[in-house]
């Protein structure tokens, strides 16, 4: 990858997406307060000056990160899950199952990203505390949306509030990660996640 790429508008086609992969990459595999804008700009094949012609500060890029993340988590687990057709019982197991395997599809270590951001980034600041807020947000509203079709088609008790569940049910999947994080354990990791998917109150 070519390094010293001009500024401004002489920038290459899709310099800021390349930035963006560069940084998400490091940040899921080190975290984000060991990554560096050196490191990121090395990284991306860009200098100094043209990554921060995209991202002004690191809390830029940050929240650039943020939502490249939510998009995978949306295009490649909570869409093909929960989207389509299937009865809500049926879209939940399948998050369940498809989620037990994103720590291990390529890192063993990293677990879910969203999730590796929440624990280190919302003590710290504020304005990116409240986007991985707004991403969880957006998470439960959708596995709610599983969770109301299920009552509502008679599989699951309706005394509950679906948004209720639906945090509780992904909360325990999010534990699932932490855990995996230290065993590599991918079969306790599988069971983890189908405990949270049997913990939901099934009729019968």
């Amino acid at each position: 990858m070519a390094h010293g790429l001009a500024v401004a508008g002489t920038e290459k086609p899709g310099t800021r997406e390349r930035v963006t992969l560069a940084a998400a990459d490091l940040i899921y595999r080190q975290g984000f307060n060991a990554t560096s804008l050196d490191m990121v700009a090395q990284a991306a094949g860009v200098n100094r000056g043209s990554l921060y012609y995209f991202f002004r500060s690191k809390k830029n890029l940050g929240l650039a990160v943020i939502a490249h993340f939510e998009g995978l988590l949306h295009g490649h687990f909570l869409g093909p899950s929960l989207g389509g057709e299937g009865t809500g019982r049926e879209k939940l197991a399948r998050l369940a199952d498809l989620y037990s395997h994103l720590p291990l599809s390529t890192r063993p270590c990293c677990g879910c990203p969203i999730g590796n951001l929440s624990l280190e980034l919302s003590g710290l600041d504020e304005g990116l505390r409240l986007r991985l807020k707004e991403v969880w947000e957006g998470v439960f509203a959708r596995v709610a949306e599983a969770v109301r079709q299920a009552q509502a088609e008679g599989e699951m008790e309706p005394g509950a509030p679906a948004a209720d569940l639906a945090r509780a049910f992904f909360a325990q999947i999010q534990g699932a990660h932490i855990f995996a994080r230290t065993s590599l354990d991918e079969h306790a990791l599988r069971r983890d996640c189908r405990r949270a998917l049997d913990a939901l109150p099934w009729k019968g």
